[in-house]
């Protein structure tokens, strides 16, 4: 959230300088989490609409701006230029709410998550419920995806988060106590596949968004476009017998969601190489993306995707 906000110019002015990046970086951990604690002292619901507020106000100030706005434009190419805009406004107003609601995490995902979470399952046998067995969660960066993870905790017991760590040590250590207070384990997205397996082979599901560019990952088509997209959460499933389950949250209203899980990904014809399954099980998750987006795009958090007018990153529509 922090380059996010503050962009990658004093990234670039520090280039060399270790000594000026450290300085930047406590000034960076020290006003987020000045802010983080006022939202702390607020209630839940006034902390988030005043992170609405100020994000709709100060982003489009912003140079991710733009950028945002490119990358709907890429996903959204039927809308004018005015709605574009609004839209872009829009999706500022959800990052506010959901930085504010950082310090919040717990009071939503355990201490008032009867009333603020309301969670729906295929079915009310589902066999992930009180932790029977587990599973692969996936989600994308939609409305306050980081409360995924507590709903997961909620019904399907012990859950370790994949998180990418932030450059800023000093920041990344404060975002990792709020999550944590989910009642969650973490694990860096740095750690490799290898400790994911260790996870699961210990009974705890593993929770990750994944609609990211993934620098190591398989070319796939998102929005039109072909994106670097992880293949480890399919191939895990594949590899232990666990199942992969899309996990989708919505912003009802203030600071109440619905988390929705999904019937798993099926993983297809057995006789298929492994890799070919992976590849199915992945391009279905990112249709369900898709879907879920165009339906609230405003509550999307839009990450890098090529350029529509690369004409080597054109693929065909998911």
């Amino acid at each position: 959230m922090a380059r996010l906000v503050l962009g990658n110019k004093w990234a670039r002015a520090s280039k060399g300088r270790p000594w000026l990046h450290r300085i930047l970086w406590r000034t960076e951990a020290m006003l987020i989490s000045a802010g983080l604690r006022l939202c702390s002292l607020l209630p839940v619901d006034r902390a988030s609409a005043m992170g609405r507020r100020l994000m709709t106000a100060i982003g489009p100030r912003l140079g991710k701006h733009n950028k945002f706005k490119e990358i709907l434009q890429i996903g959204f190419p039927e809308k004018s230029p005015e709605e574009l805009e609004g839209l872009v406004v829009a999706v500022w107003g959800n990052v506010g709410a959901v930085m504010a609601e950082y310090s919040h995490l717990k009071t939503i995902c355990v201490r008032q998550a009867d009333e603020r979470l309301e969670i729906e399952t295929p079915s009310s046998t589902w066999e992930y419920r009180d932790g029977q067995r587990p599973a692969i969660f996936v989600a994308a960066h939609l409305s306050n995806f980081e409360i995924c993870a507590g709903a997961i905790r909620k019904i399907a017991g012990p859950v370790t988060l994949v998180y990418k760590p932030l450059k800023n040590p000093w920041l990344d250590e404060r975002l990792a106590k709020y999550r944590q207070s989910m009642g969650c384990d973490l694990l860096s997205s740095e750690e490799g596949a290898g400790a994911l397996l260790r996870e699961l082979r210990a009974g705890r599901s593993i929770g990750l968004v994944m609609d990211q560019r993934h620098a190591g990952g398989k070319s796939m088509p998102f929005f039109g476009v072909m994106k670097p997209t992880t293949l480890v959460p399919a191939r895990l499933a594949l590899r232990c017998g666990a199942d992969l389950i899309p996990v989708r949250a919505e912003r009802l209203e203030g600071s109440r969601f619905r988390i929705t899980f999904f019937e798993p990904i099926t993983p297809g014809d057995p006789q298929e190489p492994e890799m070919e399954r992976a590849l199915r099980m992945t391009s279905a998750v990112n249709r369900l993306f898709e879907q879920w987006i165009r339906a609230c795009p405003h509550d999307w958090l839009p990450m890098r995707l090529a350029k529509a007018k690369d004409p080597q990153s054109r693929g065909p529509a998911c």
